[in-house]
């Protein structure tokens, strides 16, 4: 005898035979197809405006001293990202950013995918699949706008300087020819 919950069952006892069933038939889609394309598509809204987020961050900390932005009771992780476009236009400015011009149409920019970005909760917008991509390849434009400007000032700062270049006049060295 076996022995299952509370109830005792001998090995000899035979199961009610049950029909076959066709689950093909029984099975029904619980979610749409589309509602899984919707939900990709807002993850990878949400992981364009973190990656944008994120480069404007570090632009921002760039500019900024490390010890003061550490120590400030205003986190900066935690800024909007309007403030930290604002932050940005205003230290570009101060710096004398070479490229300023570039630097403000991409602020621009940026605060007008926001609120592409922020459409994405309102009924009609949320459901346009192509509107949606559309958004994402412009935060991911800007992203890499942003990176490749914060890149290209590093590496100008950075650079070692140039050497000049003097002519030499070529009768002022004493050359020796052999033969």
């Amino acid at each position: 005898m076996l022995s299952r919950s509370r109830r005792t069952v001998s090995e000899n006892t035979a199961l009610p035979e049950r029909p076959a069933v066709d689950f093909s038939a029984a099975i029904t889609a619980v979610k749409a197809a589309s509602s899984y394309e919707r939900a990709e598509l807002i993850r990878d809204l949400v992981d364009a405006y973190r990656r944008l987020h994120g480069s404007v961050l570090r632009f921002v900390l760039m500019f900024e001293d490390g010890a003061q932005a550490a120590s400030s009771a205003d986190e900066p992780a935690f800024r909007p990202l309007q403030k930290l476009l604002s932050g940005l236009a205003r230290h570009g400015e101060a710096a004398q950013f070479p490229r300023l011009r570039e630097l403000k149409r991409a602020i621009k920019a940026a605060r007008l995918a926001q609120q592409q970005r922020d459409f994405i909760f309102s009924g009609s917008f949320s459901n346009d699949s192509m509107a949606m991509r559309n958004t994402i390849e412009e935060l991911e434009r800007l992203d890499a706008m942003f990176v490749g400007l914060c890149v290209s000032y590093v590496m100008e700062r950075h650079a070692p300087p140039l050497v000049a270049f003097v002519p030499v006049d070529a009768r002022t060295i004493d050359l020796k020819v052999t033969t």
